[in-house]
């Protein structure tokens, strides 16, 4: 997992990331005539940073910045809360293209380690459970 290569691919999209300081904040997403952008904390961790990008980016994909409805709290709460789900289900297959999840995949571990809130406990099971499957199947097809 290779935080310039997250960036690349980002841009690709026609997105630039900047990394810069914030006192509190991870990141935001921002557009301002036609130009999208990423800001991402410069203190976190490159392993934080994609987490960022991975969240940001679908607000992006889902163009949660056009939609009128996001300055209502409520609404604001679901596109955060999709945005996070992405971010994880992103992640875990970042992560299993790397490291593919096996019967050992311990995911309270991998909650802790990859920043994932609680709440988000079967989100992370379920896609663990596609993930194995899907690696079970790769590894018994013949070549």
């Amino acid at each position: 997992m290779n935080l310039s290569k997250i960036v690349r691919d980002t841009e690709k999209l026609g997105v630039t990331i900047i990394f810069c300081p914030f006192k509190k904040e991870k990141g935001r997403h921002l557009v301002t005539s036609n130009t999208k952008f990423i800001l991402i904390n410069e203190t976190l961790s490159d392993t934080e940073k994609i987490n960022v990008i991975l969240h940001e980016i679908t607000h992006f994909i889902n163009k949660d910045t056009g939609n009128i409805l996001s300055q209502s709290n409520t609404f604001a709460h679901y596109i955060e809360k999709e945005a996070e789900v992405e971010r994880i289900i992103n992640f875990m297959n970042l992560i299993n293209d790397e490291y593919p999840i096996d019967e050992s995949f311990n995911y309270l571990d991998y909650m802790h380690k990859a920043f994932i809130p609680e709440k988000y406990e079967n989100i992370v099971k379920e896609e663990a459970k596609k993930l194995y499957q899907k690696n079970k199947i790769k590894l018994t097809k013949p070549k």
